[in-house]
């Protein structure tokens, strides 16, 4: 059984499904009913891509999905605050979402490692260019990791680069990826249980690392759709 989160954005345009039993699954519907009818394929693919990488699930697996909490607040998408959100981060559970991070970033450059500069570049008739899709989520990826432990060097000058076009975008993202993850493993007890708000939004080590992981399976399922691909 699946525990189903859903979170409907301004003006209940659109919602969320959050699958917080497997951080980082998220699927947006422009409808409640669609976002729920869409959560068992993409549980499925979910869990795809965690066998593919070693976990020991199976996608085949009968299951049922159920919804444990609606959040009509109207906040911009992203931004509900699940009970999860404010419990302290296990050390044993930080170091399974640090691997799924690494193994995300992985899967999204491999989506996107043959493609040219003009590729990436290229308008399409609907929608973000692939660079400001993987801009969109370095960007991102910075504000989240500095959210909660503040500047970090080795993440904001590859991202910085990547925004002034002096770096590869694949480059900035590895390296970005990979200095969060080396921050993220040094998390203390305390910064493992901080709770942090600033204005509307609400920090976490938890809700961080799930914001991390929901934003990149949304934009790598939205790329590898557009290139014909898997997540």
């Amino acid at each position: 059984m699946y525990a189903l989160y859903l979170e409907s954005g301004p003006q209940h345009k659109k919602t969320l499904a959050h699958v917080l039993d497997l951080l980082g699954c998220v699927v947006q519907g422009d409808t409640t009913d669609e976002a729920v009818a869409a959560t068992p394929e993409t549980i499925r693919a979910y869990l795809t891509y965690l066998r593919r990488h070693g976990e020991k699930v199976d996608p085949g697996t009968k299951f049922e999905t159920r919804i444990a909490e609606h959040n009509t607040e109207g906040l911009f998408s992203g931004q509900a605050i699940w009970p999860q959100d404010l419990k302290p981060l296990a050390p044993a559970a930080l170091a399974q979402y640090l691997r799924w991070l690494d193994w995300s970033r992985a899967d999204l450059l491999g989506l996107t490692k043959a493609i040219d500069e003009k590729g990436l570049r290229a308008k399409p008739t609907k929608g973000r260019s692939l660079r400001d899709i993987l801009l969109h989520v370095l960007d991102a990826d910075k504000s989240y990791v500095y959210a909660l432990v503040g500047p970090l060097k080795a993440m904001g000058e590859p991202t910085n680069a990547a925004d002034r076009g002096d770096l590869d975008l694949r480059v900035a993202l590895k390296e970005a990826r990979a200095a969060a993850i080396d921050r993220l493993k040094t998390l203390t007890p305390a910064e493992r249980a901080r709770v942090r708000r600033s204005g509307q939004s609400t920090y976490s080590a938890y809700r961080v690392i799930r914001r991390m992981l929901e934003h990149e399976w949304e934009h790598r399922r939205e790329i590898a759709a557009r290139l014909g691909e898997d997540a």
